[in-house]
């Protein structure tokens, strides 16, 4: 079967070749402070990120975790330290990813899907989180805009039921002329 659109892999990793830099730039001294994500401090943010691969890695091998555990985030980081941490559970998601045919539709709890559709959506939280840490810690902000491209197509689809589930904020409007990237940040509830 031919694949149409991006590979998954390929955005997945380079999402994470943008957020393991990031967390590695913030210092003990930022992480109490705030982020655009008004939920989370840089700390918590850090923990949820951290999370996310956990369970996107659980899902991903047929035994998925409750996705509350990615909000439970309100604690200590981990022992190995963020960066090492975000490291691993990114590498153990590409090394599952590399193992499943992305074509296999797999259980999720947000339905049945393609397994490689299914990893659009670490990703995607990866992106829009990378920017929220990046801000709030003074970092560049920027990424490509075809990973903002991916991002969009990714979450279009699901963002009456994210924002229902308080997954985003309501949308910020930009101005037609905004970048990519602002536009996917308008739509994700966060002010570029």
């Amino acid at each position: 079967m031919a694949q149409q659109g991006p590979n998954p892999i390929e955005v997945y990793e380079a999402a994470a070749k943008l957020l393991i830099p990031t967390i590695a730039g913030i210092d003990e001294g930022q992480l109490g402070g705030s982020t655009p994500c008004s939920e989370w401090n840089v700390r918590g943010l850090i923990n949820h990120n951290i999370k996310v691969q956990a369970f996107a890695n659980s899902v991903l091998g047929g035994a998925p975790m409750d996705p509350a555990t990615m909000f439970s985030v309100d604690h200590a980081l981990p022992e190995e330290g963020a960066e090492a941490a975000i490291k691993a559970g990114t590498d153990l998601v590409l090394a599952t990813l590399q193992k499943l045919d992305l074509s296999q539709v797999i259980t999720t709890p947000f339905g049945d899907m393609p397994a490689g559709h299914f990893a659009m959506v670490p990703m995607a939280d990866m992106v829009i989180h990378r920017w929220d840490l990046a801000k709030g810690t003074n970092q560049n902000t920027n990424f490509e805009s075809n990973m903002a491209e991916v991002c969009i197509q990714v979450l279009t689809p699901a963002l009456d039921m994210g924002r229902a589930s308080g997954f985003f904020g309501s949308e910020v409007s930009v101005p037609d002329s905004a970048s990519v990237q602002d536009r996917l940040l308008g739509m994700s509830g966060r002010t570029p």
